[in-house]
């Protein structure tokens, strides 16, 4: 990169570095989020009996289904993460639709005592916004 250029990308207050040549072992985060694209257009023209030749006809559906999701490790969706606000839907709100009805959930358990312990327990759904969920466990306690 010529020096012009790079001062010019620093004085829009972009930031600039060196990096190799493409290699997808090098970028798993990307190849990873490729993979999770390619699953979900696969299931969508299975779930419509269509040919892998129109994977393009489901791209946006599948880009749609996927964005709204919440990433465990940063706790944004990639849109929230990508734009920096959160995603609006038809009802204004980028809650999905189980979370926004109180009644019962599965709720993920991230303590087990053995391997064959269940991933998930049914709680209820008590309260829940797009920052928290208030929900009653199984033994009577409340938490969030």
């Amino acid at each position: 990169m010529s020096h012009e250029l790079r001062a010019f990308l620093t004085s829009q207050g972009v930031a600039t570095s060196r990096t190799t040549l493409y290699n997808p072992r090098r970028n798993g985060q990307v190849e990873r989020y490729n993979g999770i694209i390619l699953k979900t257009i696969m299931l969508a023209l299975k779930s419509n009996n269509m040919k892998t030749e129109h994977w393009e006809e489901v791209l946006g559906f599948a880009l749609h289904s996927i964005r709204p999701l919440l990433c465990t490790a940063t706790n944004v969706t990639p849109h929230e993460r990508m734009f920096n606000h959160p995603r609006r839907s038809f009802n204004g709100s980028s809650s999905p639709t189980w979370l926004t009805k109180t009644g019962p959930i599965l709720m993920k358990k991230y303590v087990r005592t053995n391997k064959h312990d269940s991933l998930v327990e049914e709680v209820e759904l008590i309260e829940a916004n797009p920052e928290y969920a208030y929900v009653r466990l199984p033994d009577g306690r409340e938490t969030t």
